[in-house]
This record gives C-alpha cells, sequence and structure tokens, in this order.
C-alpha cells in the first residue's frame, strides 16, 4: 500500500476527529520528576519547549501552555482542519507560548532543540516509515537531557484484540467513517447474540470486549479497529527500535507498570517489564525514552528528598493517638483504602491526605511526620531516610503520586474567583473539563454554572445572583454557590 500521509488524515481523522482529552502522564512535569526518580537530571520544566507530535486540536498541549507560561510549545498534525482550530483556541484565550503547524513529522520546519517530545496515540497508528521519522525526531530534535513520551498498542494483549480488529474490518468495508461504524455496531450485536448460549471462557471474555467496545465512542471504534493501520508490539522490539536510533527505554510513564522494573535491584529491565506484560497481558503501554548516552538505572528511594508527593487518600477518623501508636489505620479512597501500621508512615501519610491532592514536598511531610511523633533533628533526619523506600513502595501501588513542585492552582476561592479559562470555555459546551492538574473530570450541575460565571469580575453576590431562579431562596443559592467554589477548587478548577 503506498501511504499518502494526508489523504490518511483527511480520511481518517478530518472525517472523524477523536474527542478533546488531556493525558496527565504527557506533562512535562510528570516528564521531569520520573526521570529524577531514576536519578538522571531533565530539563527544568517551568521554563521548557515542549514538541507534541499529532497534537491534534491542541487538547492535550493547550492547558499545558496555560500552566507553565515560561514555557514554549509547539504542536505538529496533518490535520490542517484540526490545526487551524487549535490556532483559534490559542488565539481565543490569549496563549502566546504555543504554536500549532500543519505538517508532516518526517518535515517538520522547527530546527530549535527541544526539552519533551510527547507523541501520543500515533506510533502504532502509522506505517513503518512515520514510525522510524517519530523515533528520528525524539534522536534529533530533543536535547541530550531530554525526555520523551511515546505510546503504543501493545503485545501480548492485543493478539486477541486483533481478532475483534479484523471481524469489524470484514463486516465494515472502506466507505464514509459514520458509515462503517453503523456496520461495525450492527455486527457487535450480531456477534453478541451468537455467544449468547456459549459458556465457554472465550466466548465470556469476548462478550465482555464487546460490551466495552458497545459503550465506547465512535471516533474510538472507527480510530482503533476500522483504521487501515494499528499494529501493536512488544515492548522488547519497540526498546530495540528505540535503540537503533540511539534512544534507551527509561520507564513506563505509568509508575505502577513501571515498577517492576524500577524497583532497586530488578536486573535487566527491559527482560523484566516484558515478562511481566505477558502475565498481565498488557495491551497497551506509554514509554519514556532517553538519549542512549544518559540512560538511568532503577529508581532511586533517596532522589524522594527532591520531589513532591500527593495522595488521593483522605484523613482518616480516628484519634491522634492511632497515628503514633502500632495499631493499623485504615485511610479511605475512592480506589481502594489503605491499611498502614508504621507510625511514621502513618503521620506521613496523614500530613499528605490533609492537603487534599496538593502535592508537598518530601522534606514538609517528613517533617511533619516527626513533628507529630516528637522526634528531633537527628531522628527525624534518619526517619525520612529510612522510610524512603516504603514511600516508593507506595508510589508504585497507586496510592500516592510524584510531582514536582507545588500545585499552580488556588487552594480556595478568592473574593472575585477566577476559574481555569480553559475549563470555562469547556464548560459552555460540555460538562467535562480539564482541571489545573491535566486531568479531565466531570462537573456537577451547579458547579458548572458557578464555573462558567467565574470570570474574576463577580463576587460571590454576583454568582449567587447569576444561578438559576428557582424555589430556592437567596440564602440557599448562597450556600449553594459555596458548596460548588468549594467543589472548584477542591479538584483544581480555580485560579484565584
Amino acid at each position: 500500500m503506498i501511504y499518502d500521509p494526508r489523504r490518511m488524515t483527511r480520511d481518517r481523522y478530518d472525517e472523524l476527529p477523536y474527542a478533546d482529552y488531556c493525558f496527565p502522564r504527557t506533562h512535562p512535569e510528570h516528564l521531569f520528576a520520573v526521570s529524577a526518580l531514576c536519578g538522571r537530571p531533565a530539563p527544568p520544566f517551568a521554563r521548557c519547549r515542549v514538541l507534541e507530535l499529532g497534537c491534534a486540536r491542541g487538547a492535550n498541549l493547550l492547558p499545558m501552555a496555560l500552566d507553565l507560561p515560561g514555557s514554549e510549545f509547539v504542536g505538529v498534525d496533518l490535520s490542517e482542519v484540526q490545526v487551524a482550530e487549535a490556532r483559534d483556541r490559542a488565539s481565543a484565550l490569549g496563549l502566546t507560548n504555543v504554536t500549532f503547524r500543519a505538517e508532516s513529522i518526517a518535515a517538520l520546519s522547527d530546527d530549535a532543540p527541544f526539552d519533551y517530545v510527547i507523541c501520543h496515540g500515533v506510533y502504532s497508528w502509522v506505517p513503518p516509515a512515520v514510525r522510524d521519522a517519530i523515533l528520528a525526531v525524539c534522536r534529533g530534535r530533543m536535547r541530550p537531557d531530554g525526555v520523551a513520551y511515546v505510546s503504543f498498542n501493545a503485545l501480548p494483549g492485543w493478539n486477541a484484540l486483533r481478532t475483534i480488529r479484523d471481524f469489524l474490518r470484514e463486516h465494515a468495508p472502506p466507505g464514509p467513517a459514520l458509515e462503517r461504524v453503523r456496520r461495525a455496531r450492527r455486527a457487535l450485536a450480531v456477534l453478541d447474540g451468537s455467544l449468547q448460549a456459549d459458556p465457554s471462557p472465550w466466548s465470556a471474555w469476548l462478550r465482555g470486549e464487546l460490551r466495552e467496545l458497545g459503550g465506547a465512542d465512535d471516533a474510538y471504534l472507527f480510530h482503533e479497529h476500522l483504521a487501515a493501520v494499528n499494529d501493536a508490539v512488544y515492548l522488547r522490539d519497540f526498546a530495540a527500535h528505540a535503540a537503533a536510533h540511539g534512544l534507551a527505554w527509561l520507564a513506563d510513564a505509568d509508575l505502577r507498570v513501571a515498577a517492576p522494573a524500577l524497583r532497586p535491584g530488578a536486573g535487566d529491565p527491559i527482560a523484566l517489564a516484558q515478562s511481566v506484560d505477558f502475565t498481565h497481558n498488557r495491551r497497551f503501554r506509554a514509554s519514556l525514552l532517553v538519549h542512549g548516552e544518559t540512560a538511568a538505572g532503577p529508581a532511586d528511594p533517596a532522589a524522594l528528598a527532591r520531589l513532591h508527593l500527593a495522595t488521593r487518600a483522605r484523613v482518616p477518623d480516628v484519634g491522634a493517638a492511632a497515628l503514633t501508636d502500632d495499631r493499623p489505620v485504615t485511610f479511605p479512597s475512592d480506589e481502594r483504602p489503605l491499611v498502614l501500621r508504621d507510625p511514621w508512615m502513618k503521620c506521613a501519610l496523614h500530613a499528605l491526605a490533609a492537603e487534599d491532592r496538593r502535592p508537598v514536598s518530601y522534606a514538609a511531610m517528613a517533617a511533619a511526620a516527626a513533628a507529630r511523633l516528637g522526634l528531633d533533628r537527628r531522628a527525624a533526619l534518619g526517619a525520612a531516610a529510612a522510610h524512603a523506600p516504603a514511600v516508593l513502595d507506595l508510589l508504585f501501588d497507586g496510592a500516592i503520586s510524584l510531582h514536582a513542585g507545588a500545585a499552580r492552582y488556588a487552594e480556595a476561592a478568592g473574593l472575585r474567583p477566577l476559574a481555569s479559562p480553559i475549563a470555562r470555555a469547556q464548560a459552555m459546551g460540555s460538562d467535562e473539563v480539564t482541571t489545573l492538574r491535566h486531568t479531565r473530570i466531570v462537573l456537577p450541575g451547579e458547579a458548572r454554572a458557578v464555573l462558567r460565571l467565574s470570570d474574576g469580575t463577580r463576587d460571590r453576590a454576583a454568582l449567587a445572583a447569576g444561578l438559576p431562579r428557582d424555589a430556592r431562596s437567596e440564602a440557599e443559592r448562597a450556600g449553594d454557590c459555596e458548596q460548588a467554589l468549594d467543589w472548584l477548587a477542591s479538584n483544581a478548577l480555580l485560579v484565584g
């Protein structure tokens, strides 16, 4: 097949674009922090140059540009339609530190070096020559201490999924995108019905996948299962491809996935990570690459002393004594409760939980634990160092998250609340917005109304007056407005 990139883009992405998403682990702060955790200095994330290959309409890059005004961002995409929309969005937001270009990955016009390169959702979906171009850009356009993020569909997980993809492509031949999606959905329903009487494990697995696909949006179904190219690869082969371009595999961007290969004493990290992929039937990876000459080792617990941490766990409803003795304490969480017995670890996590997901430096966390336990300076320093491996385990388990600095959003609403301008713009047409943590969240009804009004010109009385008139009294509307502002602050949607 002759690869015509512009025709492919027109047929695939201009006709049926993906919904707008941001990807938290592509943020320069996260790339900096993971590199630092591995004992490898990376460029300062607050003043860096970032290149995104396959930027679409800018949904991932624009929030970064807003968050890091001292940095410069360049987005590249073949789609002239989507690049034009990204430019319009940047102009509406008044952002001057981000540029969007309709260019081929193989023919970039910007010759200046970049500190970070992002390529999410492209590598597996383009022919081999373009995959070579992606890695050539990472090698040739990235500074020696830079970090690249490249995601791809992974084997062995996609071995079975190829059956579904082949089935759908068989029943949805080339044609208009939405017509192909309709044909594919009909084929999914027929296949699901034919499996209802089959009690085999294969049938049970397949029906579960069909249910997932049935709930997916049209763009995902089209681009993931009907596109001409979707080549999943083993991690070992991706790492070898990167090595052929002078790049080394650093880690997975998701530290829970990266954990086996990053634990001290893990041995050959790629071989171990590939073995774990087999046991977990991994179907997707987001790998971090660095120049081969700057390859790093496993995670260093001592590196935590230079980083920040946060947690989604909540403060437990226990007395102070339960934190300082040997009793187990359960920290509630929306994901899974965390039970700790060690007094220092309980006090440290309590310090993080009290900050409501705002990053805290390791030193500040350790100081809070030492103060609660009544440790002198010498004992405090020893406890902080001794417990670093246990904190690293919590990080690998997903109980805490890694950051490189303090929060860059408001802890509480100001006198004239000001919400993220990107979130305000998104809230005009959707209840799903991008937070200042570079995550997506669905807005409750009242919070959406208050967010849209919070442009820095209205005090609380004006905000409450702008809410819908209903059976509530003025005092009740004011109370609901205050609750909504608290929710917006807690979820990193306010800048003032």
